[in-house]
């Protein structure tokens, strides 16, 4: 993937110190006319140096931008320099759209655009477990063996266990690991049990924080005999609360 370079040398914020996401994909208008960005949406990436961002001005024709000589890919630094008003708004995950009216107004977050990417899939876990999980998601499989999905700002790992035990023990057993679990590192803020005749669901909501920022996380535990999925639901923003708790209950066991 080849990087344009600008000639801008503001002296102010150079933005080096930028989390490396990919290139983005933007509209020559933006640099080559220093029109500032008004849309910019991320979509699932093409490949891995592909930051899945796509920024326009809003002024492109459908000609203009279907020419590939109109769209160029930089790095996050050289359009955060052009508009620093990006900032936060380029460390939002796959799934973002955002859009202002003009230059000085504030970007809000559009929810009736629609991505290539964005549609429900089923993906196989095991022959008897499923998930159902937007398309917009990236799987992979991380060192452990624990599987992994992400957006960027919301992220599930699964983990399957196997156990002797039928599901009404097991899930005594980790009712108790959730009510008895050490309060000192993250307080329980919620428990929830969303068992059906198929599956029982246990777990709980805490907030942990690292070394750049305050994260919500459900921990759940979906069980039936002799097997267990431990979940971890990561979301950066509470109203996605509902989000992880539709996701949890669509794994399902298929006897």
């Amino acid at each position: 993937m080849k990087f344009f370079k600008t000639n801008n040398k503001s002296n102010e914020n150079n933005f080096e110190n930028f989390p490396a996401i990919g290139g983005l994909m933007v509209s020559k208008m933006i640099v080559d006319q220093n029109i500032k960005p008004r849309f910019l949406y991320r979509e699932k990436r093409a490949r891995s140096e592909d930051s899945g961002w796509r920024i326009f001005t809003g002024f492109e024709s459908e000609e203009y931008t279907d020419d590939p000589n109109n769209i160029g890919i930089y790095s996050a630094s050289t359009i955060l320099k052009i508009d620093p008003s990006l900032e936060n708004i380029l460390l939002k995950g796959i799934g973002s759209v955002y859009e202002r009216a003009d230059d000085n107004s504030d970007w809000y977050k559009v929810t009736d655009f629609d991505l290539e990417d964005d549609f429900m899939i089923t993906n196989r876990l095991t022959k008897e477990w499923s998930i159902e999980i937007n398309n917009l998601f990236e799987r992979s499989i991380e060192e452990d063996g624990t599987l992994y999905y992400t957006t960027g700002n919301k992220s599930i790992r699964l983990s399957i266990w196997n156990s002797n035990l039928n599901r009404e023990a097991l899930f005594e057993e980790y009712k108790k690991d959730v009510e008895n679990r050490d309060q000192t590192k993250s307080k329980t803020l919620q428990q929830f049990d969303f068992s059906d005749s198929e599956v029982f669901r246990i777990g709980y909501l805490i907030e942990e924080t690292d070394k750049n920022k305050t994260y919500n996380l459900i921990i759940g535990f979906s069980i039936v005999d002799q097997k267990v999925i431990q979940t971890a639901f990561y979301f950066d923003e509470k109203s996605d609360l509902d989000w992880a708790i539709s996701t949890w209950k669509n794994i399902t066991f298929n006897s």
